[in-house]
């Protein structure tokens, strides 16, 4: 038995350039929070959906994908107030990713407490999301106040930083909201940039420190096909092995759901302090994490990309 994983936020339709064919865009279902939702589901796990659908074509289909592979969309709402966004990504030799964003305006941003089920909270669980549900004053009031009301029902918060600039009205990332959701996070993931830009004139061990002992969170930072590290009670890193990258789409949230995925089951037997207490079984949880970011970077795509074992 695990934990229901709620993965909260956008998404949207990926268009794809095909590497064989540099002026075409393949269709793609993704958005962050939830490629991790199908990725917990493709490992077994709960993965459920948050979110607002655009009742158009594209909305349409991510909800059937969302739903082919086995992830719980009762939490999701339609409107017919925005269109679903878009996103068409670009990749360079090798398999790295440029992004161009039709939003806003967008469904996901439309998306209220007032839209959950009433027995939402009912049942332990946790709740997962990313700083792009911040890029909006409306959306950002949503994300804080689920994060609040998540604590009040004694669930525990996961947050991927995944900073997408261009998605902010300025041109970049608003550090000061970003750092006050992580604030609020029990799981915490962030790529060795975010961290730098997060950090900002602050050493980067401080900064860890200080946000590390908010929530007594567990931290981890990734570098791409360097040492992952790990930042609780008992910090330590783990090597990458290298692998043959095709498209590195939705690694990071393959790396995040299987994570996410484990955390779900173990948490059933055992209490979050006894395992942050237990250096062997988190080590063992983010080698299969590393492995899963690895086997989604080997195949082109998000959703399809993520792997059903690790």
């Amino acid at each position: 038995m695990s934990l229901p994983v709620y993965c909260f936020g956008e998404v949207l339709i990926d268009f794809l350039q095909d590497p064989q064919q540099p002026g075409v865009f393949r269709r793609f279902a993704g958005g962050a929070p939830a490629n991790v939702a199908v990725a917990v589901a493709k490992l077994g796990g709960q993965g459920r959906f948050v979110g607002m659908l655009g009742a158009d074509m594209f909305g349409e289909f991510l909800q059937a994908e969302l739903q082919h592979y086995g992830v719980d969309c009762h939490a999701c709402a339609t409107t017919t107030a925005a269109k679903t966004a878009l996103a068409f990504v670009a990749l360079n030799d090798d398999g790295d990713r440029s992004f161009s964003f039709y939003r806003p305006p967008a469904a996901d941003l439309l998306y209220t407490t007032a839209h959950l089920p009433a027995d939402f909270w009912q049942t332990p669980a946790i709740l997962h999301l990313c700083s792009n549900s911040l890029t909006d004053s409306a959306i950002a009031s949503t994300s804080f106040n689920m994060v609040q009301q998540a604590h009040q029902h004694g669930w525990l918060v996961s947050v991927d930083a995944n900073l997408r600039h261009n998605l902010w009205a300025s041109g970049k990332a608003d550090a000061t909201l970003v750092q006050q959701l992580l604030e609020q996070a029990d799981i915490i993931k962030l790529s060795d940039d975010e961290l730098s830009y997060l950090a900002q004139q602050q050493t980067e061990n401080r900064w860890l420190k200080q946000l590390q002992a908010k929530r007594n969170s567990w931290i981890v930072v990734t570098a791409g096909s360097k040492a992952v590290n790990s930042y609780s009670p008992q910090p330590f890193s783990l090597p990458v092995s290298a692998v043959k990258v095709v498209d590195t789409t939705a690694a990071g949230d393959a790396f995040v759901g299987a994570w996410l995925y484990q955390l779900s089951h173990s948490l059933t037997a055992q209490s979050w302090p006894q395992l942050l207490k237990d250096k062997s079984l988190q080590q063992l949880m983010l080698s299969k994490a590393i492995k899963a970011g690895s086997l989604t970077c080997q195949h082109f795509g998000a959703f399809t990309a993520l792997p059903t074992r690790f």
